[in-house]
């Protein structure tokens, strides 16, 4: 299999079961509905076990093993993902605040948000982020800077993340901002991966980032169904009335900053080794 073709493969293949199991395709072919709505958690970790599994099996195919890519329990890859998740919650929890002020409204406390709400938002939010990362990450990024170079594999990275990213259930500003963010996400997050060789920095501060902007300072419209609970925060102003850029440019600005950040980061102990 040329070179290309075996991520390629890999991203097509998981691009699709994305669809089906978290994005709701297979719902809709349920026979039954498991208590306090449990199928979105089981599918979204049934997609975690999925591109774990294919990664291994892949990973072999090309020489490598699961720990060469990164992803193992080891002590730094443990140290990386909890720093990793307290850099998250602070800078996603800064710019929430940030947000506020721009946009023009405040964050009021959520009547029926509650400890069980967090703490299953963030196990939740830590699944669907195991998933992506490895959907993301270890496999593709390394295979592709290993035959093309770092910057090929960057830019493949962010082409198809915003690609998948694309939605026909928003259109206008909201669909260029649910594409941009991914894609900018996509660059932090990859140099991260470059930088250490391992998992769990990306995967921690992915995760401390959503489960902030979802689980805490949460501006989604409260729905029966909704496979994360209702978060800690709400605004007080209606969303239909508030500027679009005013709030999604916070985290726009925090993506680029980030971005630059860890290319120097990245970027300074390629020079040493040069």
């Amino acid at each position: 299999m040329k070179p290309l073709l075996r991520p390629l493969v890999f991203l097509i293949v998981l691009w699709v079961l994305d669809i089906v199991l978290r994005k709701g395709f297979i719902l809709f072919f349920l026979p039954f509905t498991l208590p306090g709505n449990l199928n979105h958690l089981l599918f979204f970790t049934l997609f975690a076990w999925v591109s774990w599994y294919l990664s291994k099996r892949m990973a072999a195919q090309a020489g490598n093993t699961m720990t060469t890519l990164g992803v193992s329990f080891n002590r730094k890859n443990n140290m990386e993902f909890y720093s990793g998740l307290l850099i998250g919650i602070l800078l996603w929890g800064m710019v929430a605040l940030i947000q506020g002020e721009i946009a023009g409204f405040s964050w009021v406390l959520r009547p029926e948000s509650g400890a069980f709400n967090l703490l299953y938002g963030l196990l939740f939010i830590f699944i669907a982020d195991l998933g992506t990362e490895l959907f993301t990450r270890p496999y593709p990024l390394t295979q592709l800077e290993s035959n093309y170079g770092i910057w090929f594999a960057m830019v493949f990275m962010v082409a198809f993340v915003a690609l998948k990213s694309i939605s026909f259930e928003v259109s206008g500003q909201l669909l260029f901002f649910s594409i941009l963010i991914p894609a900018l996400h996509t660059v932090f997050f990859s140099f991260i991966y470059f930088k250490t060789k391992r998992i769990g920095g990306a995967l921690g501060l992915h995760t401390g980032a959503n489960f902030v902007t979802i689980s805490v300072f949460d501006l989604r419209e409260t729905q029966t169904n909704q496979p994360i609970p209702s978060g800690l925060f709400q605004s007080d102003s209606a969303l239909d009335g508030l500027s679009m850029v005013a709030l999604q440019m916070p985290y726009v600005l925090m993506a680029v900053l980030l971005s630059v950040a860890t290319y120097w980061w990245w970027r300074k102990e390629t020079s040493k080794t040069e």
